[in-house]
């Protein structure tokens, strides 16, 4: 006799998770090996976009689960944290409490003080940071100092 067993996956599938190729059971096995930022870049569990142009920095984001009064956005010269949380709620498959923190690291060229945030009604999050001005160089003239014999 042979044990029967649902298969989640053929065996040649495999996940980069956590910047290791992973079988997808293993994420069944060890939730440590679970990396919910790679889930949701995929498109799993949501859905991060990064866009960093000349121009600015943007970061679109999946809040899909939450009311704007539920996410507190913070941003320093380095980062941009995002933090949503909503309470025990009822849904149609019982009682649910959500809670997600994402930092993003801020390029050297985006000027911080720009940060901007949208949410749409879909739940779609949009963050904007401009890039920091370039000043072109600036000549200035060099005095040619004599010296006679």
């Amino acid at each position: 006799m042979f044990a029967i067993s649902p298969r989640l996956c053929d065996d040649h599938s495999l996940l980069r998770l956590a910047d290791d190729l992973v079988h997808p059971w293993d994420i069944y096995r060890s939730p440590m090996l679970f990396n919910l930022d790679s889930a949701l870049s995929n498109g799993r569990l949501g859905d991060s976009e990064i866009q960093n142009t000349d121009k600015e920095f943007r970061i679109r984001l999946d809040l899909r689960h939450y009311s704007p009064e539920e996410v507190k956005i913070t941003s320093d010269n380095k980062k941009i944290t995002i933090k949503a949380k909503h309470e025990e709620k009822q849904d149609k498959h019982g009682f649910v409490s959500r809670e997600m923190i994402r930092t993003y690291a801020l390029p050297d060229d985006v000027d911080a003080k720009s940060v901007t945030s949208t949410m749409n009604s879909h739940g779609k999050l949009s963050i904007k940071a401009s890039k920091k001005a370039i000043e072109p160089p600036k000549e200035t003239a060099v005095p040619v100092e004599f010296k006679g014999q």
